[in-house]
């Protein structure tokens, strides 16, 4: 005889849980898919949080006081399953009640180091300007250690159950997705019959909770429509920037924004005279107006996160752009192909990929390379 022991919204968390995990792994490593990664990555949090609720609220098989057993009970009964003669259990096994547990807190770890990391570095997000860059720096290299931690985790998750179903013969799978599990053998404290449980209003309460969360996260991250307004930040009103731009910007190669070196790098290249191949034929006024622009807005002085990326792989001064080690990370998979591309040509060309160079913005969801 088979009985509904998973409702309806147990199952839904569990599929969508799984749809958020893949969703934010797969826009994880691609810079302009940010704000998609934000949106996987808020949704998961909205179901953990949904679930914690639901442990208190939802049905008898939902309910932590069900399955969260004590040391005891979940040694003996890996002892069981050792053995390949574990008792069945309808909801979930002592051991995977707090399995699951320590999933939700690995899940709301990973999103809460995300949005340190996101408000850290981007300084965007509802904790832009209250975390340092550096506390975004560390909340990254833990953010992403937990999340090849918990893919580690489902994995054993995943191999777990195919273990029951395959060794042990319970449908476990399934169940979660028809809410029926045979009870022939199972003895946990139910005599085969539900009942129906008047918990009506709190779960209502929590299903109504959720929604509205759920909808506030969504108008507030999702992406924005139309183009970012690039702000220069004033910088076209700086003494020297008229000669910078004369000089530099416009009679011999693009525009590359001075927040892209540290003011070592553009002293020392101002300085030289032999400048990539070429003749830096200016006279000692006019180096001295241009060295000073660049160093009064150079990569020290400037409070984005590239500039602040840069002068942390730096280590020295740089004789080029591309050749910061941050730069070469950051481009390390983009092929030979796509910068042969006639609308991008070379390296140097940053505008063909980021709208907002000449700015100095270089804002991951901005990002987009051209196709041809």
């Amino acid at each position: 005889m088979s009985i509904r022991v998973w409702d309806i919204p147990t199952r839904l968390f569990h599929w969508l849980l799984v749809a958020a995990f893949i969703g934010a792994f797969f826009t994880s490593f691609r810079e302009w898919l940010i704000e998609y990664h934000l949106l996987a990555g808020y949704a998961a949090l909205g179901l953990v949080i949904f679930r914690v609720a639901w442990g208190f609220a939802g049905n008898r098989h939902a309910r932590f006081p069900e399955f969260l057993k004590g040391w005891g009970e979940v040694k003996s009964y890996i002892k069981e399953l050792v053995s390949l003669r574990p008792a069945k259990y309808l909801g979930h096994n002592p051991a995977v009640g707090w399995a699951m547990l320590f999933m939700l807190a690995t899940i709301a770890l990973i999103t809460l180091t995300g949005v340190i990391t996101y408000g850290g570095e981007e300084g965007r997000g509802i904790l832009a300007g209250v975390v340092s860059f550096k506390a975004g720096i560390t909340a990254k290299a833990a953010h992403e250690v937990l999340a090849y931690s918990a893919i580690v985790m489902i994995a054993v998750h995943f191999m777990a159950a195919l273990f029951h179903e395959l060794v042990l013969k319970e449908k476990i799978i399934l169940s979660m997705v028809t809410g029926k599990k045979a009870c022939a053998g199972i003895h946990d404290g139910t005599d085969g019959r539900q009942g129906r449980e008047k918990r009506g209003a709190s779960q209502l309460l929590v299903l109504v909770s959720a929604v509205v969360i759920a909808a506030a996260g969504l108008f507030y991250i999702f992406p924005e429509k139309g183009e970012t307004a690039f702000d220069t930040g004033g910088i076209e009103k700086a003494a020297g920037f008229k000669v910078w731009r004369s000089e530099c910007a416009e009679s011999c190669h693009n525009a590359f924004h001075p927040s892209l070196l540290p003011a070592a790098s553009w002293r020392a290249m101002v300085a030289s005279d032999g400048h990539f191949g070429d003749s830096l034929s200016l006279d000692l006024k006019t180096r001295q107006e241009v060295t000073d622009f660049l160093v009064a807005y150079s990569a020290e002085q400037s409070a984005s996160e590239v500039s602040k990326k840069i002068m942390l792989s730096s280590g020295q001064a740089p004789p080029r752009i591309t050749a910061v080690q941050y730069w070469k990370d950051k481009h390390a998979d983009i092929s030979e192909s796509v910068y042969s591309r006639k609308s991008i040509v070379s390296r140097s060309n940053c505008a063909a990929c980021h709208p907002g160079a000449e700015s100095g913005s270089f804002e991951d969801r901005d990002i987009k390379i051209p196709e041809n």
